[in-house]
């Protein structure tokens, strides 16, 4: 429920009021995210992590899930266009992605790896805030691991003509990837405008063992915000980011066609976001800052099927389209003599369409000769409308407690309008059995504390509940898996909303040399969403095993999160992080999918005087994933090559009991001002990641037979 994360869309940390800082004090980090509205981060109970525009500059990441490696309680598996974050041992649609506020989940979102994440424009991003664990109450459904909030760079208003931008320009050796962007802004102090547009042509990464082939892709997009000031306090942005990917490689069973042409392509990915909101701050003792905000969200894809059978060649091509508009509301009140008392409501609805058609073009390999035709056997069209309304209450009981809480109801509505063309003859089920015109409701609730034990030092406490609606993927998706031939789904229209409760709690320790974390959790979830046995089907001559989804399963997961950074001096910091990870299906006694192992980095940074000069040696490690769901044992991520599918006789698992051994990667970047004079200046940035490289392969990268190997990253930019 996309709702308020729009909401966000309007105020920018930038644009947040700086509070005074006290000589020799640091000013406090600010996070809107957590709370919807801009916070100092010390005082939000939910564990967060922020990424800033410095760092993501200088990490030269190709796509924006690969900005969060090395994050906290992040784990990345980054695999060439794809790659998805796991978060608490939650990934895909147990997560939340928004974009300036927006949702970017929708009711067609499936569970496992998906690629929402990196389908915008990787120059665009300006900033991220991760929330780790339930945001149910701030963004409704899929909030059960956390949320991703990427904020677009963006113009702020100016006392005076502020006219500027930047020209940057990088490239890999590793993948020969070229990426060059440009950036604009100008303003004054009614009128704000900034914009960019970046392309990226991106081949083949190597591996230590050669090139794995095929991961390459092309993506060309970008951003654009128009902020008036009629009168100071009273804001209108108009913006829109959109991106096109094309080209996009899968590596995984690209070698199950005798003619080599890999099974799973992408000829095109398109997604955008156009959003006008209205922000109106002081308005009196009711309003602190209203928000009122509209947005349209499209995307379209073409999914290519290839597979060669010894008399034919059939490509099936899937084109999908979604179109999502929403509107919202939200008001933050500031109470009391001190200002203590926070009060934060509102509501938000969103429409969407979603459709998709499929054709079989079919060639003959004896003649040459392609016939074309509209198969059987598609998740029916359909609709997908969510309302929602919340309230969140921040207050001191006495001066050194903060409380917060909060609550949101939301209504999701699913219909479906299928046709007899969606179903597969013979593999036991109807047209009706596609039918759904479904109604839920939940109601999730948050508790949350943060006790300020000495000036430095707090304690934070935290519980959430969080839920998931279900999707056009849990319901009515049937037929045979793309990734496995050993068995074919059965619609299932009489699931309900997964449901999950987390307790946290932590310490945090922040001084002006040292600051660190260490947070516990517990996660127990319900009603999971599994896949049962449901006897066997004919499809097209074969018999496969048929399952069916159905709310069958309980578990837990728990884990443990650590993370530090000192300053030894004005020049030297040093850093780490270690995140333990725990999950169990208690319904069936295996463990959970998608839990990482233990993981973390460490390092040491030294800045030069002025920020001129700067190196970063960094430790990215893991250690063996010991533990594995049975499901994995069919998931051709686990086998010895993912390109020759799941694991079998001749491709077993990649190691025995199907374990990823461990592996320590060394990374090393630095950067420096080669000029600069007034605002104007010359940067290059030199990341040198993989340095001796390592083979090794990330838990849950499906399509990696192995992770990318040395490789040397330039980039220069020029800001005017």
């Amino acid at each position: 429920m996309l709702s308020l994360g729009a909401l966000l869309a309007v105020p920018s940390l930038q644009a947040a009021e700086k509070p005074e800082k006290d000589e020799g004090e640091e000013l406090p980090t600010m996070v809107i995210t957590a709370a919807r509205t801009a916070q100092d981060q010390k005082k939000v109970p939910q564990s967060t992590n922020v990424v800033e525009q410095k760092r993501i500059e200088r990490f030269q990441a190709t796509t924006p899930s690969e900005m969060l490696q090395e994050q906290p309680g992040v784990w990345v598996n980054q695999v060439a266009a794809q790659g998805s974050p796991v978060i608490r041992g939650q990934m895909g649609n147990k997560l939340v992605y928004l974009w300036d506020g927006i949702r970017i989940n929708n009711g067609g979102i499936f569970s496992g790896p998906n690629p929402f994440f990196n389908q915008f424009p990787v120059d665009a991003v300006g900033r991220m805030e991760v929330v780790r664990g339930a945001g149910s109450v701030q963004y409704g459904s899929d909030a059960i691991g956390g949320v991703i909030n990427v904020f677009s760079k963006r113009g702020e208003f100016s006392e005076s003509l502020n006219v500027g931008g930047d020209v940057y320009s990088r490239f890999g050796t590793n993948n020969t990837e070229f990426t060059n962007a440009m950036n604009v802004h100008m303003s004054n102090d009614k009128w704000a405008f900034a914009a960019g547009w970046s392309m990226q042509d991106v081949g083949n990464y190597h591996g230590p063992s050669g090139a794995v082939a095929p991961t390459s892709f092309y993506s060309s997009g970008g951003y654009a915000n128009l902020a008036f000031q009629p009168v100071k306090g009273h804001v209108f942005r108009l913006s829109w980011v959109g991106n096109e990917r094309t080209g996009v490689n899968s590596y995984v069973q690209s070698k199950l066609n005798a003619n080599g042409v890999p099974r799973i392509f992408s000829p095109l990915e398109r997604r955008g976001i156009v959003k006008l909101d209205y922000t109106a701050s002081d308005l009196g003792f009711l309003s602190d800052e209203l928000k009122v905000y509209g947005y349209y969200q499209y995307y379209d894809q073409l999914r290519e099927r290839r597979v060669q059978t010894a008399t034919n060649f059939n490509n099936t091509i899937t084109n999908s389209d979604q179109d999502v508009w929403g509107v919202g509301i939200q008001n933050a009140a500031t109470f009391g003599r001190s200002k203590s008392t926070r009060l934060v409501y509102g509501m938000d609805y969103r429409h969407e369409n979603l459709s998709a058609a499929q054709t079989l073009n079919s060639t003959v390999l004896a003649t040459g000769v392609t016939t074309n035709s509209q198969p059987a056997g598609i998740t029916p069209d359909g609709t997908y409308e969510v309302f929602d309304t919340f309230v969140t209450l921040d207050f001191k009981p006495f001066e050194k407690l903060l409380m917060n809480v909060g609550a949101r109801y939301e209504n999701t509505h699913l219909h479906s309008n299928p046709e007899p063309l969606d179903v597969i003859p013979g593999a036991g089920y109807t047209v009706s059995d596609l039918a759904a015109n479904k109604y839920w409701n939940a109601v999730t609730w948050n508790v949350g504390a943060v006790y300020q034990a000495t000036k430095s030092f707090d304690l934070v406490a935290n519980v959430a509940t969080g839920f998931r609606s279900p999707t056009y993927s849990d319901l009515l998706s049937a037929g045979t898996p793309v990734f496995s031939s050993l068995t074919a789904s059965l619609p299932s229209t009489m699931i309900n909303p997964e449901r999950s409760i987390t307790y946290e709690i932590g310490a945090r320790v922040h001084t002006e040399k040292l600051k660190g974390s260490l947070t516990g959790y517990l996660t127990k979830l319900s009603d999971l969403i599994t896949s049962t046995t449901s006897g066997t089907v004919v499809i097209s001559g074969t018999t496969f095993n048929a399952t069916r989804n159905s709310n069958s399963a309980q578990g837990y997961i728990t884990g443990v999160e650590f993370a530090l950074s000192y300053d030894l001096d004005r020049h030297f910091t040093i850093f780490n992080n270690t995140t333990w990870t725990y999950g169990q299906n208690q319904s069936q006694n295996v463990p959970l999918r998608f839990i990482p192992p233990l993981y973390g980095n460490f390092g040491v940074r030294f800045e030069s005087d002025e920020k001129k000069y700067w190196v970063e040696l960094s430790e990215l490690w893991a250690g063996p994933l010991i533990r594995h769901n049975p499901s994995d044992e069919i998931d051709a991520g686990f086998s010895t090559d993912p390109a020759y599918g799941s694991p079998s006789a001749t491709n077993p698992p990649i190691n025995q009991n199907f374990q990823i051994p461990g592996f320590f990667v060394t990374n090393i970047r630095t950067g420096w001002k080669v000029w600069e004079e007034g605002p104007r200046s010359f940067s290059l940035t030199v990341n040198l990641n993989n340095v001796f490289d390592t083979k090794y392969r990330q838990a849950y990268s499906q399509q990696q037979r192995q992770a990318a190997g040395f490789n040397v990253v330039v980039g220069g930019r020029l800001t005017f």
